[in-house]
């Protein structure tokens, strides 16, 4: 098009420089040259194909975690037994390509390797915490951003990307590529998450209809009645295992109880034949640190106060002598009121939680309006234990543990002697709100009185059901 136009100017040019020698009537008979034909207008070139980052400077500071991997670990063992342990950990090799992928589009937008690993560590931010919503929203706040990345690659190799908000729910769905940790797989999923954190940021609060207020009715129809206070609803509330405020549990199981009486009036007393009896138990926790909003899910947060207690459904019966067929009721229970506080010892998922624990006790074995030679005894101390409590699966399977002296109390005429005792609990959040541990309780008690020593071993075997909220 640029020849055919510039060719008839030419001609022009060259006509206009000869006019001068010709016959001006020779030039009026003379054809008039065609008119130049009209430019045709350039073509606009076709849209370049990409992103628009025409708005990147909505974007706020995003967090992109190490990608969490499953790992498969052996550990040694015995000949023909399989000891490998799988578990989840964070792919901090991998963690810089993913960051380069993403600042391609968003430059200066996403904080760097070195700065989001450091947070980590001075928070203690575990995997577990990254799938629970008060987790995530604590590192957010820690760091200043706005969104989070959570990168997860599953059993089949797949790479899925969730971004979060600063409260740390999930926004949108999960972006997914194959790949799983390659350069491949950061090259494919960085264009894609630039475009969700673009749009995530340009999303405009929906438009709230306004509506004209209607003329004031006339003064002798005003209603003086208040107006109605309409309240906000309350948020939604999910269960989650890191952030157990309350618990409650009931269930059975059974006691065993050995007693060992010795002395000089030990010959006075009827012997006494204790076999296994049904009993009742109930379980009540409260967690007051997690309570607190920037606390909740924390690594220290594990304070707790305890409530046990245990009946037993027993009866005495004489079986020899003159006792024989003498029946009498019986109170045989147990209160235990602890608190404890623990605290995580590293921040890896797998890692347990070491404290110290606390509480008054007191085990009750009583005859009631019984002629029976028995001796009713009521132990109460103060316990001072030492409580583990071992991750065993993710979040939800974990092994209590707990174990120290009893200090009796003593009584008028009455000396106490080392006591001891222990538990140990197999604790399952399994989904939602339902909580189930089984395990066992077990106490050794002894003290001296003039001329009786009385040594008494109480269990007691249960598995307990509740939920936790």
């Amino acid at each position: 098009m640029l020849a055919v136009c510039a060719s008839p100017a030419f001609a022009q040019f060259e006509l206009d420089l000869s006019a001068d020698k010709k016959d001006p009537k020779a030039d009026s008979k003379a054809p008039k040259p065609a008119p130049a034909p009209a430019a045709q207008p350039r073509s606009a070139p076709p849209p370049e194909v990409g992103l628009d980052l025409s708005s990147t400077a909505d974007v706020k500071k995003v967090v992109v975690l190490p990608a969490i991997v499953r790992v498969t670990q052996s550990q040694g063992g015995f000949s023909g037994l399989d000891t490998k342990k799988t578990f989840d950990k964070f792919d901090f090799a991998s963690h810089k390509r993913f960051i380069a992928s993403v600042s391609k589009q968003l430059e200066g937008k996403v904080l760097s390797a070195e700065a989001v690993q450091a947070a980590i560590t001075k928070e203690g931010f575990t995997i577990a915490l990254a799938r629970t919503p008060a987790g995530r929203a604590k590192l957010i706040k820690s760091l200043e951003a706005g969104f989070l990345v959570l990168l997860e690659v599953g059993k089949t190799g797949t790479l899925s990307a969730v971004v979060h908000d600063v409260e740390g729910a999930e926004k949108g769905e999960a972006l997914t590529v194959g790949g799983g940790v390659t350069q491949k797989a950061a090259d494919e999923l960085g264009p894609l998450l630039s475009k969700r954190l673009i749009d995530l940021s340009n999303e405009k609060p929906a438009q709230v209809a306004v509506v004209e207020a209607p003329p004031p009715p006339p003064e002798e129809d005003v209603n003086d009645s208040p107006p109605e206070i309409v309240k906000e609803a309350p948020k939604s509330w999910k269960p989650d295992p890191d952030v157990s405020r309350v618990t409650v549990a009931v269930g059975a199981g059974g006691v065993v109880r050995s007693l060992t009486v010795g002395g000089e009036a030990a010959s006075q007393l009827a012997e006494l034949r204790n076999n296994g009896v049904v009993g009742l138990g109930l379980y009540a926790q409260v967690q007051p640190l997690q309570f607190i909003k920037s606390m909740a899910g924390s690594r220290w947060a594990d304070l707790e106060l305890e409530v046990n207690f245990r009946r037993a459904f027993v009866r005495a019966t004489g079986v020899e002598g003159s006792a024989q067929g003498t029946s009498c009721s019986m109170t045989d229970d147990d209160l235990q009121v602890r608190g404890t506080y623990r605290f995580k010892v590293a921040a890896a998922t797998y890692a347990p939680f070491v404290g110290v624990g606390a509480g008054w006790s007191q085990e009750r074995t009583l005859f009631d309006a019984c002629s029976l030679p028995l001796v009713s005894a009521t132990w109460r101390g103060i316990d001072a234990q030492v409580r583990v409590k071992q991750p065993l699966f993710r979040n939800l399977l974990s092994l209590d543990l707990a174990g120290g002296p009893r200090f009796l109390q003593s009584g008028q005429g009455t000396s106490t002697r080392l006591s001891l005792s222990g538990e140990a609990w197999l604790e399952l959040k399994p989904a939602h709100v339902f909580f189930v541990r089984g395990g066992a309780r077990v106490s050794r008690l002894s003290a001296e009185l003039p001329g009786l020593t009385l040594a008494e071993n109480r269990l007691f075997f249960a598995l307990e059901a509740g939920a936790f909220f």
